[in-house]
């Protein structure tokens, strides 16, 4: 038995259907490195899909800084992300950029079902 053909239209329809908010994925991709110029070039692609948010909060650091850190579930059905999230990642949520810090996937068989994603602006 497939367990992921029963379990990934569940996080599509809580993460969709349920609970959705608009995000917008940046997948960053090392490029190249230039060594005449010492450039270093990275790839990127956007890709705006739903999330399901647990939790946001704001952290002080001390003086006047403050850190924003945020918890949230990603689902890789066919309208989520076909890939596995990495830390050099960003997303944009509330008119912030995001910094992916942790990635928590939950596989199903060979299969990714969902992942749970934590991010600091």
């Amino acid at each position: 038995m497939d367990v992921s053909a029963t379990f990934t239209p569940v996080g599509v329809e809580l993460i969709d259907n349920v609970f959705p908010s608009d995000i917008t994925f940046h997948r960053r991709r090392g490029g190249g490195y230039d060594p005449a110029t010492g450039v270093v070039t990275t790839a990127s692609s956007d890709h705006p899909i739903k999330a399901g948010i647990i939790s946001r909060s704001r952290v002080e650091e001390g003086g006047s800084n403050e850190a924003y850190t945020i918890s949230l579930w990603i689902h890789h059905g066919a309208s989520g992300l076909a890939f596995l999230p990495h830390t050099s990642d960003t997303f944009t949520y509330d008119g912030l950029v995001w910094r992916v810090t942790e990635v928590a996937p939950t596989y199903s068989a060979a299969t990714l079902i969902a992942s749970k994603i934590k991010g600091r602006a």
